[in-house]
């Protein structure tokens, strides 16, 4: 009998937690923090829909928050098995963890400061995310649970280190696809595939829709940059520090090396964001970065813009940007808006109609950088309310996950032979994609909801 619960990113698209029960061992897929409605979001952080002492293991696909952010939590509560995952993933995982519980301790203590009657704690602090990367063990090679449980990794294409986990249980396959990235990208390969799994997990974050040619990209960004410096403007943008800001980094190094945009101050401000940009400028030849992007760093010698480009790390040079006026860019975390230095620039121009907010990355529902796409004219940072002044971009070309062509020929090539559960997206995405499936002959479609299991038998 094998059993699947999925505890998170079902019918939304954070908190990834889906739990694979064989033979009594219980394996968790991913332990991601939940992020949109504040008290929804905290509720749903702190009880998980099962016992921590019933896991026996956890496999993380890749070191996104809303893939890792909640393994803290899970230790806190008293968790010390092992957290699986390949080499680069656990470097990186180890930096994100400490920086999310550096500022759940920040941003509670600063909305506790200008607010008397709400308080509020942080989820985990530094030393249960301590506790979390002291259960990491890094596996780049196939590997046993048990005699009957085997694990692999494959490359998801998705970020840097990002992987698809293969669970092959006495001959039962199940291939729970992480988070999938685009066939054409910036930085990366393309994901692989293994055909013919008995079961597939798949993300669905794109699922009714395609994306913007990233050919395009360029161009666009270049004319926004182009008026941002004529007008004197401070372009703001909240990079996933994972990924993203590296992107929007080799774009800007690509127009600047090109002689296509005007010379202005670029400031990456957000530790976590200058330690990973680190960890890519050291791997720049490594196998996981497409040849067109070797290419290019082997010509450019510098894709990451160290030479002009300043990174931030210190609080005061931070708070500086907020005193001082266009043009500038400036790529701050966290790429939804929910946390971090970014609320804080956002809280010094969001009433300033000369500056920009230029979203680059997926806005899950409920979140603030959700609330300024969908142009909601007053919104609240650190609680307190805000009229929207400045102009609101959108970018798409950056997106880090699979459109609905690239899922679909994925799913083509790899052929569940028993089911399909679509996770990791809203409900309009996945029903979406769903119904696609079933027009291509697919059939045995599941849209797991909060917490529900299956039983599957063989």
């Amino acid at each position: 009998m094998l059993k699947m619960k999925f505890c998170g990113a079902a019918g939304e698209v954070t908190g990834s937690k889906h739990i694979i029960e064989f033979e009594n061992i219980k394996i968790m897929l991913d332990c991601g923090l939940f992020q949109g409605r504040r008290s929804e979001a905290r509720e749903k952080n702190l009880k998980f829909p099962f016992k921590y002492e019933d896991i026996n293991a956890v496999i993380i696909s890749h070191a996104h928050i809303d893939h890792t952010g909640a393994l803290p939590i899970l230790a806190k509560q008293g968790y010390s098995g092992p957290i699986y995952c390949n080499s680069i993933t656990r470097e990186l995982s180890e930096i994100m963890l400490r920086d999310s519980a550096r500022l759940q301790e920040t941003d509670a203590e600063f909305f506790n400061k200008i607010h008397e009657e709400e308080k509020i704690e942080p989820l985990y602090g530094q030393e249960d995310a301590l506790k979390a990367i002291s259960l990491f063990r890094d596996r780049d090679l196939p590997f046993e649970i048990s005699n009957k449980i085997k694990v692999s990794f494959l490359n998801a294409g998705h970020v840097l280190g990002s992987s698809q986990i293969l669970l092959e249980m006495d001959g039962v396959k199940v291939l729970y696809s992480g988070d999938l990235g685009r066939e054409k990208q910036l930085l990366l390969n393309p994901p692989d595939f293994m055909s013919r799994p008995d079961y597939l997990i798949l993300e669905t974050t794109y699922g009714d829709r395609e994306h913007p040619e990233i050919s395009d990209a360029q161009e666009v960004l270049a004319a926004i940059i182009d008026t941002a410096f004529k007008r004197k403007s401070k372009i703001i943008i909240p990079g996933f520090s994972l990924e993203r800001t590296q992107e929007i980094i080799y774009i800007i190094d690509k127009l600047k090396s090109a002689g296509k945009i005007p010379a202005l101050p670029i400031y990456v401000d957000s530790p976590m964001s200058c330690e990973i940009t680190k960890i890519f400028n050291e791997r720049i030849f490594s196998d996981n970065f497409s040849n067109e992007f070797r290419t290019y760093a082997d010509k450019d010698k510098d894709p990451f813009g160290y030479e002009y480009i300043r990174y931030i790390s210190e609080k005061k040079d931070s708070q500086k940007l907020n005193e001082t006026r266009g043009p500038m860019i400036i790529i701050s975390a966290s790429g939804m808006c929910e946390g971090g230095r970014i609320l804080h620039h956002l809280r010094n121009s969001i009433e300033n109609e000369n500056d920009i907010l230029l979203l680059v990355g997926f806005q899950a529902q409920n979140t603030l950088g959700r609330k300024l796409k969908d142009g909601e004219r007053e919104v609240k940072i650190f609680g307190l309310k805000h009229e929207v002044y400045m102009e609101i971009k959108t970018l798409d070309f950056f997106s880090a996950h699979a459109g609905k062509s690239d899922l679909l020929a994925y799913v083509k090539k790899v052929n569940p032979k028993k089911g399909i559960f679509l996770v990791h997206g809203e409900e309009s995405q996945r029903a979406g994609f769903a119904q696609t499936l079933k027009n291509e002959g697919f059939s045995d479609i599941f849209l797991p909801s909060y917490a529900q299991e299956y039983e599957l038998k063989d």
